[in-house]
């Protein structure tokens, strides 16, 4: 009942009352996902052009690159042309961010943000607001392919980042400047989380897992009884062991989502012998926000045809890299953007008769579980907060015994040890206060023949695995 009262009352007219067109869009994306390929095609071109001649007009960078290319975007005259465009990497995005920043986009109007730094080369971004409204309503739009709806109940086994933006500056959360709120702001406040949520939602943080934590996790789950489990692959798979181990199969959501990391098939078939219902692989950048996702065929991950490019770009290895183009981000172009992930396209109309490209299996997103003295495991992603961290520039780490982790950055100036404790603090919180924590500094840290390394390695599960093969 309160779902349906969340759909068809109160989020609507809180989107009415506050003048947004989110619902128009949602509805126009829903549309658009079933033209045809080359209807689908024409529309990326005119919005390429769109960008590209932004771009060329008021991004200094782009202004280089397109002088050092002898060229202007009516030379571009296909997606042949375009790709004479040099790819933008994340280390041009480190060095070179005011420059790719549109002169005539106000400040104001402006996000900012950081990249995850899966790929171990995290890096700030720029997105305009107004695009990222447009992004909100395609990302919804896919998530619809897997069952999502407006009011239905969430549980997201995600963590949240210990470290926040003030402005111009990164700081840990526990920092961020706090002041009572007006009684108008309250008011404010309440009217939206009453009014203006689109769906009720239970956030976990997946970082300790342990049998205590997931026995509570489980008692959540009975007591919250989501329609949709979005969450780390690892995180799920682990849980879901779990759950199996202990007989507790009586968590019935209707679809699952997994992100952030490469989905095995062994780990897709236990999650949905675990909980009964369909599980859909979903890619994303925080750069570009949702890419794209399965559809109930899961034959590869339609994308956000209409406001992103996607290439696939042959490498020194057998791979071929992704590389995505941002159609709607005014406030920093992302021209032929290096993903870091390997990928390979669909061919042909997928049978759900969506007209929407799809992308294969994506390669090189995985994060290790770490043991710890006490049985359970952390999950890595926990360190992928080193990327908030000012002046890191490139970062791995190590867990060389159960009690012991060598920290190896690659920094630059700006960076100062006492950037770390925050960070310091946590790892010795997750594993123990008498752990051994060795940082080291280099010039670089060396990728694989692919061109992505892990930014988690444990040793201490390899020679785990060593052993049991020894035995066996």
């Amino acid at each position: 009942m309160y779902s349906r009262f969340v759909k068809h009352v109160s989020f609507p007219f809180y989107q009415w009352k506050q003048g947004s067109d989110y619902l128009k869009r949602l509805k126009t994306f829903e549309q658009s996902q079933w033209w045809t390929p080359d209807r689908l095609r024409e529309m990326q071109w005119q919005r390429l052009r769109k960008i590209m001649d932004h771009a060329y007009r008021n991004v200094p960078y782009y202004k280089e690159v397109f002088a050092n290319l002898q060229a202007s975007p009516e030379d571009i005259r296909s997606f042949d042309d375009f790709a004479r465009i040099p790819t933008l990497t994340k280390q041009t995005l480190q060095s070179r961010l005011d420059d790719l920043m549109a002169t005539n986009v106000p400040r104001a109007n402006l996000h900012r943000g950081v990249t995850s730094g899966s790929s171990g080369l995290p890096a700030y971004y720029v997105q305009d607001l107004a695009g990222n409204r447009i992004r909100k309503a395609a990302g919804r739009r896919l998530m619809k392919m897997a069952g999502y709806d407006i009011g239905l109940r969430i549980f997201y086994f995600w963590r949240a980042s210990p470290y926040t933006i003030l402005g111009e500056k990164v700081v840990s959360s526990a920092e961020e400047i706090t002041t009572t709120p007006s009684p108008l702001v309250r008011l404010k406040k309440a009217a939206y989380e009453r009014f203006g949520v689109d769906n009720p939602t239970l956030r976990v943080d997946p970082t300790m897992l342990n049998e205590s934590q997931m026995t509570t996790v489980h008692r959540q789950l009975q007591r919250f009884r989501p329609h949709m489990i979005v969450s780390y692959v690892s995180a799920l798979y682990r849980l879901a062991r779990f759950l199996e181990s202990e007989n507790l199969l009586d968590v019935r959501p209707d679809s699952v989502v997994t992100s952030s990391e490469t989905l095995y098939q062994h780990q897709r078939s236990l999650i949905e012998k675990v909980f009964q219902c369909p599980v859909y692989n979903r890619y994303g950048l925080q750069e570009t926000g949702m890419v794209g996702i399965e559809c109930g065929e899961r034959e590869g991950l339609h994308y956000n045809q209409e406001i992103l490019h996607v290439e696939y770009v042959s490498r020194a290895s057998e791979s071929r890299q992704l590389v995505i183009t941002d159609l709607i981000n005014m406030g920093m172009p992302l021209l032929r953007y290096e993903t870091g992930d390997s990928a390979r396209p669909v061919e042909g109309i997928c049978a759900c008769g969506r007209g929407l490209e799809r992308i294969g299996e994506i390669e090189g997103r995985i994060i290790e579980l770490l043991p710890t003295r006490l049985g359970g495991h952390v999950n890595g992603q926990l360190f992928a907060t080193f990327h908030w961290i000012k002046g890191i520039r490139q970062y791995q780490v190590i867990q060389t015994k159960i009690d012991a982790f060598k920290i190896r950055i690659a920094s630059e100036k700006s960076f100062r040890d006492s950037d770390l404790t925050p960070m310091l603090d946590t790892i010795r919180e997750k594993f123990g206060q008498d752990v051994e924590i060795e940082i080291e500094h280099v010039d670089s840290i060396p990728f694989t023949k692919g061109g992505k390394y892990k930014l988690v390695v444990s040793e201490v599960n390899k020679t785990r695995e060593g052993n049991l093969h020894s035995t066996s």
